[in-house]
């Protein structure tokens, strides 16, 4: 049975869903945080208003955010103390859902109870933030896994705060790790989960060179980056390998398109599908394949959807119709240093960028790097920021979740549609 979305549009509320990634020590993904936020201001100040519609952003939120990723994966949920007493988790599965306790919540003996009651409907309990100040006590005995803050700790603090919570048996996850050290040494000290911008940032490692078989790939992410590719040496590229003819194929044989007919071959494909998307497929692909590893594979997620979602932003605009192929690109490449472990002004080198973009990838104050800053807000769940540069660029907040949503549901069919076959 097919669980996809159908109409994205009409599928889903207005809401905006930042998802970060959990890694084990293995640096595979245990699951994911997802951050919720319902579009536009709020046209009520009674609580159980706000708490009925924070439960159906969850909801909604949670099957936008995990469609096609492996059920296995958890899902973690802050909850604040209004919401966490309404039983508002029992709209998630239990075998997914991980219910984050946020710090600012109080351990009154009706919180307890809800925590204990969580636990015993088979949900895993987390909490957030914890550095090892007191009062935390009555949660830590009843948590699964305890979330520490680890931004700015040094390693005695850090040996510090696990010494404390070892005489319980809850698991420790690392989050706002900002570096490789950081990441080691969290290992070390026995934490079992990882999270942070270190995972999306790349690693430098002095001498290093890009491998014959990436240099490859990026001369064809060139080609592609041109405005007036020719569509005949595209086409002698995937004629000449079968795994990408392969999934060029079944791309276009996916419910991507609705097409009376399956196709079979390589010239008919061309024909049928636009130049531009085309070449969105062909990037795609090529981003998603530079290194398969879960974490890279997370970032290549992550390029895909900010293009497409600022490439969507740009099509609002009267009269930037050359501006949104020009933020799809700003988007697919603005973490191609993570991608790659190489920092981003070598990688330019390689390829030939419009300079405006070229500038905003590098860190330059220009209106294309704004519209990088809105991507980032957005996954870090600063909706402040958000809405403020949003605001500046006369985009309603509603109508921009509408698009980020819709984004999201195209980025996952693209790319299980452009992914290896088993």
């Amino acid at each position: 049975m097919d669980d996809r979305p159908s109409q994205a549009p009409a599928a889903f509320e207005p809401i905006f869903v930042a998802r970060q990634p959990i890694f084990d020590a293995a640096e595979s993904v245990f699951g994911y945080e997802l951050l919720f936020r319902r579009s536009g201001k709020a046209e009520t100040a009674q609580v159980e208003a706000e708490d009925v519609a924070t439960a159906s952003v969850i909801a909604d939120g949670f099957t936008l955010a995990f469609y096609g990723v492996d059920k296995k994966k958890k899902a973690f949920i802050n909850f604040p103390q209004s919401l966490l007493t309404t039983d508002a988790f029992l709209a998630l599965p239990k075998d997914v859902c991980v219910v984050e306790i946020l710090e600012t919540v109080k351990p009154t003996p009706e919180v307890l109870a809800t925590c204990k009651r969580i636990k015993e409907q088979g949900y895993l309990l987390a909490l957030d933030d914890y550095v090892g100040g007191p009062g935390f006590e009555a949660f830590i005995t009843l948590t699964d896994i305890v979330k520490v803050d680890v931004y700015g700790m040094g390693q005695d603090q850090m040996a510090r705060v696990v010494e404390g919570l070892r005489r319980h048996p809850c698991r420790l996850l690392a989050e706002k790790i900002e570096t490789a050290e950081q990441f080691v040494q969290c290992k070390k000290l026995g934490f079992s989960y990882f999270q942070g911008f270190f995972f999306s940032r790349p690693q430098t490692v002095a001498g290093s060179k890009i491998p014959t078989a990436v240099l490859a790939k990026m001369r064809l992410m060139k080609t592609l980056a041109s405005p007036d590719y020719d569509l005949r040496e595209v086409a002698k590229i995937v004629s000449a390998d079968p795994s990408l003819s392969y999934r060029l194929l079944n791309f276009i044989n996916s419910a991507l398109f609705s097409l009376p007919d399956r196709i079979s071959s390589i010239k008919h494909a061309l024909t049928l599908i636009g130049l531009i998307q085309l070449k969105q497929w062909f990037l795609a692909v090529v981003i998603s394949d530079l290194d398969r590893r879960a974490r890279i594979q997370e970032v290549a997620y992550l390029c895909v959807l900010r293009g497409r979602f600022l490439e969507s932003l740009a099509r609002t605009l009267k009269g930037q119709g050359r501006l949104a192929e020009t933020l799809f690109m700003l988007g697919l490449f603005s973490k191609l240093d993570a991608l790659l472990g190489q920092p981003m002004p070598k990688l330019l080198d390689h390829i030939h960028l419009d300079k405006e973009v070229a500038a905003a990838l590098l860190g330059e104050d220009n209106r294309l790097r704004r519209w990088l800053e809105l991507v980032q807000a957005i996954e870090a769940g600063d909706w402040d920021k958000t809405g403020a540069i949003l605001d500046a660029h006369h985009v309603a907040q509603e109508e921009a979740a509408g698009l980020y949503a819709q984004a999201v549901a195209w980025t996952q069919r693209l790319l299980s549609a452009a992914s290896q076959p088993e």
